[in-house]
């Protein structure tokens, strides 16, 4: 059954909460919010509160449900934030909600110090056609909600040959994994029709672009109407700071080679994006005949990367002070570009041809078609704990001027052991 077609109501159908990790009946996704429920809970914000704007700002290509952008916050210092542009990655959206009603709503010293200095654009649901995606997940005949990662979207010769990133997986029905769909051009320059050539498709699948002197290997397309809005989003705000945030497929439980003590769970990752400057730092340069553009984003200057790494380490410290518990076993993710992701692609800002954004990603463990919501609670006071935090201190000091790169650096990269305490 594809899951496009499906008559159930948006609730109808789910899988109870099962005993084992990973089995079907895992699947219970009660716990977030709907497309309806949260343009509902967005709308009564705007209403309740004089802060908050709450915008409109493109329908998903499949199921043609609203993107909402939300503006909050009078200070210097520009914010953009994004959630859930894989659909199976729904922990960002509900912690983003929580944190709109905050700033939008209380009245605590925090709040105020925050939007005294921050402004900021957060777009709570990048995904709304994988947000909701139904299919028949054991083979019943009924359609479950589950959600994906893809949105929905067939490849219709938008481009001279079909990208790597369109799939038809699960149950047949065709999308895009978007955070391989951006592009570093600006719109006004890039036509995906029409401004590439023939010699830069690699094995008729990626787009290995050539750029201000560098190949940008597997560039996305911009095939899709929601990464074109969230890039329309990104070019008005001219941010400062970029975050996104996702899960992990699978786990995040890397051996602790500890002998008799138990392994140390991480369950989350973090991963700053950084120039040439740091190229000695990266995992992914084995040699000089490497491509930059496989280890480093060379269109990240030294400022910008420093205030990258600095934002990661806030980060790390700020869990890493909750104590010995899962809160500070945090990784990092051995950077290195992916030409068609929001970081990638948007941080240098070359549509603006100004400074550049810093930019961070969250990644917490498990998709919710692996288990649903289970755990829902630690990955919500992760991303909390993560989300507020960096807000205050860049409320402090916009630079991150008190924060160790080497706090990120000396990070277990993620898959080596973490020590048990």
């Amino acid at each position: 059954m594809s899951g496009t077609a499906t008559a159930n109501p948006d609730r109808e159908k789910y899988r109870p909460g099962g005993p084992r990790l990973g089995s079907p009946k895992s699947i219970n996704l009660n716990a977030f919010h709907t497309n309806t429920e949260l343009t509902k809970e967005l709308t009564k914000i705007e209403q309740k509160s004089d802060r908050v704007s709450l915008r409109e700002i493109g329908r998903s290509a499949g199921r043609n449900d609203p993107l909402w952008e939300v503006k909050v916050g009078d200070g210097d210092t520009e914010v953009h934030l994004i959630t859930q542009i894989h659909g199976d990655e729904a922990t960002g959206t509900e912690v983003a909600l929580k944190v709109i009603k905050s700033l939008g709503m209380s009245n605590s010293q925090q709040v105020d110090h925050i939007l005294e200095n921050l402004s900021f654009t957060i777009i709570p649901r990048v995904n709304p056609d994988g947000a909701m995606y139904h299919y028949d997940y054991d083979g019943n005949g009924d359609a479950e909600w589950v959600g994906r990662r893809q949105n929905t979207q067939a490849w219709n010769g938008e481009s001279r040959y079909k990208p790597y990133y369109h799939s038809t997986y699960p149950a047949g029905d065709p999308g895009y994994d978007m955070n391989r769909d951006f592009n570093i051009r600006p719109p006004l320059e890039f036509n995906p029709r029409t401004d590439d050539r023939e010699e830069w498709w690699y094995d008729q699948r990626y787009l290995d672009m050539p750029y201000q002197g560098h190949t940008l290997f597997a560039s996305g397309l911009r095939l899709t109407p929601e990464i074109r809005a969230v890039t329309r989003s990104f070019n008005e705000t001219n941010p400062d700071y970029a975050i996104t945030h996702h899960h992990k497929g699978g786990n995040l439980y890397p051996d602790s080679s500890t002998g008799n003590k138990p392994q140390k769970q991480t369950l989350m990752s973090v991963m700053a994006p950084y120039g040439e400057d740091y190229l000695n730092r990266s995992p992914f340069y084995p040699d000089d005949h490497t491509p930059i553009t496989e280890a480093v984003n060379p269109f990240l200057d030294y400022e910008t990367s420093t205030r990258s790494i600095k934002l990661n380490s806030l980060v790390i410290e700020a869990l890493a002070n909750r104590g010995n518990s899962i809160f500070d076993s945090i990784t990092r993710y051995g950077y290195y570009p992916l030409w068609g992701s929001y970081l990638d692609a948007l941080c240098p800002n070359i549509a603006n041809g100004g400074d550049s954004a810093a930019g961070m990603l969250y990644e917490v463990a498990y998709q919710t078609d692996d288990l649903g919501q289970k755990g829902l609670g630690r990955m919500l006071e992760l991303t909390k704990v993560g989300f507020l935090e960096s807000f205050t201190a860049l409320a402090d000091n916009p630079e991150l001027g008190e924060y160790d790169i080497e706090t990120y650096f000396d990070t277990p990269l993620y898959g080596e052991g973490i020590q048990q305490r």
